[in-house]
């Protein structure tokens, strides 16, 4: 988390200093319960010693109004359609949050039908078998 913290802190900051300053506080949601409760929770317990100055960093943003935290459970994480295999009914869901809709190809051969590549293969030997008959 706090790498997009600190993505957010310099995307903010750029943007302000173009004049564009984001509606604050921006949010974050994430399938880790831990993780929001550490970042909101300044008390600190011997398992959590290792992510001590992550935490302070984001908890500094969070309590200044730069973001906002939240749960989010994993199967409605939209960003894990590009990081993780999803099964089929999951897939389709989430793509639908993201606003894809399936569009099947509509490919047409110069008569209106698609051909099989079978038949194509058919037809060139055809057309070479008349050729040589010809000529």
């Amino acid at each position: 988390m706090r790498r997009v913290v600190t993505e957010l802190t310099w995307l903010v900051r750029l943007l302000s200093d173009l004049s564009l300053p984001p509606a604050l506080p921006i949010s974050l949601h994430s399938d880790g319960q831990a993780t929001i409760h550490i970042a909101k929770n300044p008390v600190f317990h011997e398992r959590t010693k290792h992510v001590d100055l992550d935490c302070h960093f984001v908890r500094q943003q969070y309590l200044t109004g730069l973001i906002s935290l939240s749960f989010l459970p994993s199967s409605s994480q939209v960003a894990d359609l590009f990081t993780k295999p999803i099964p089929g009914t999951s897939h389709h869901f989430l793509l639908n949050k993201l606003g894809v809709r399936s569009s099947p190809s509509n490919l047409r051969g110069g008569d209106g039908f698609i051909k099989d590549s079978s038949m194509k293969k058919l037809e060139d030997d055809d057309f070479v078998t008349k050729k040589n008959e010809k000529g």
